[in-house]
């Protein structure tokens, strides 16, 4: 992409996204609503001003936008607020991931008369997207027990749903008549554990060196600076390494908050300022992924799938609240504010693709990318205006509708 198209992208889809962002408040809907059409608005789907190799090109934008989220989310994950908690958190999680997994396996699979892309679908679903959830929760203020239990949830909901996927994966691919030592389950859930346990090994020396080189700062400037150098560094690892960027940077949140609450303010304080654009971007290419072509070709299974993974979440986090003794207001609205699917699935849509291309699966794997990319753009359209209204609901937000 050329320096100066790059720039005109960056700078206009700000203020188209500042414009709609406007209107979406008029009509009394989060501002990630109107984000994600103003992406729709530049995307090949109307005025074409965005190609997708373009919209591929920029996937780094993703990468950090999943570490700024990562790292947030383990900012709000306080020991003393999840002892709190308690077991609830995790009978919440099994509950509503599984729950999703195997509604929406068992639809698509019936669907589709096949039950390995079944098994790819339902695994794909399984994640929550966290980015349009939290910038619902930071643009009305929310806190309280219905908002804690949510951080917590989807922090430990990506850990969950890729073991599914790891599980998941290797075992459709066998289905379908793969073979070799990239199918064997076995290696394949020790390559994940592995990711896993790197992930969090380095999140946490980031964490304590943030922590440490936090102390001897004191200027806000040079304080964002470390931050978000800090950070982006974290991005670069993530990437070489191939693992999660959202659990590195979530470790090194929960280090943070954890270690030293006065540090911690300051970092998550300093780096709130910068935080917003990066956001605006990730949610813009969302929009931009919008493509008529493909709700059309694939209308009946974006439909079931999408019904099949919402009922799996609301009802798989109803059942975990009620049997895990949570609050009236969690049980009843917790499952409102787990419908949103980003930048995680879309990944592992990515790399469920490459592995069907790989054995020759071509047509799969377009319908798979296909489909992940439409459902994404719709679910992201309804998931934050749900999650705003189980907020208000739960009498948990500090800001007007």
């Amino acid at each position: 992409m050329d320096s100066y198209y790059l720039l005109l992208f960056l700078g206009g889809s700000i203020l188209l996204a500042l414009i709609l962002a406007r209107g979406a408040t008029l009509v009394k809907s989060p501002l990630i609503v109107g984000y994600i059409i103003a992406g729709a608005l530049l995307g090949p789907a109307v005025l074409n001003l965005i190609s997708n190799q373009n919209i591929v090109s920029m996937g780094v934008i993703n990468t950090i936008t999943l570490s700024f989220l990562g790292f947030g989310i383990g900012g709000e994950l306080r020991w003393s607020e999840l002892k709190k908690l308690g077991k609830s958190i995790v009978i919440i999680v099994l509950f509503e991931a599984t729950a999703t997994f195997l509604l929406v396996g068992l639809a698509t699979g019936l669907l589709l008369k096949s039950v390995p892309l079944g098994l790819i679908y339902g695994a794909l679903a399984s994640a929550t997207a966290p980015a349009g959830t939290v910038d619902v929760i930071r643009q009305y203020k929310a806190k309280g027990n219905l908002t804690s239990t949510l951080y917590a949830v989807m922090g430990l909901d990506d850990i969950y749903a890729l073991l599914i996927y790891t599980i998941s994966i290797p075992i459709a691919i066998i289905l379908f008549g793969g073979s070799g030592a990239d199918t064997a389950i076995g290696t394949a859930l020790l390559h994940a554990g592995l990711e896993v346990l790197l992930a969090v090994g380095i999140g946490i020396v980031v964490g304590f060196i943030l922590v440490l080189v936090g102390k001897l700062l004191h200027e806000r400037v040079s304080m964002l600076l470390f931050t978000l150098g800090t950070i982006l560094f974290s991005c670069g690892i993530s990437e070489m390494l191939e693992i999660s960027p959202i659990l590195l940077s979530m470790a090194a949140g929960i280090v943070a908050v954890n270690k030293n609450k006065l540090v911690a303010n300051k970092i998550f304080s300093s780096l709130g300022d910068w935080s917003p654009p990066i956001y605006v971007w990730f949610f813009v290419l969302i929009g931009t992924r919008l493509d008529f072509g493909l709700i059309s070709k694939y209308a009946l299974l974006l439909g079931i799938y999408i019904l099949s993974r919402s009922l799996g979440k609301w009802g798989g986090a109803f059942m975990g609240a009620k049997l895990s003794g949570a609050p009236q207001n969690t049980v009843k609205y917790l499952g409102f504010t787990l419908l949103s699917q980003a930048g995680v699935a879309i990944g592992l849509a990515l790399a469920t693709a490459a592995s069907l291309e790989k054995i020759g699966l071509h047509v799969p794997a377009q319908q798979i990318m296909g489909v992940m990319t439409a459902t994404t753009f719709i679910i992201m359209l309804v998931g934050p205006i749900m999650a705003k209204m189980a907020l208000f609901k739960a009498g948990e937000t500090y800001v007007a509708k």
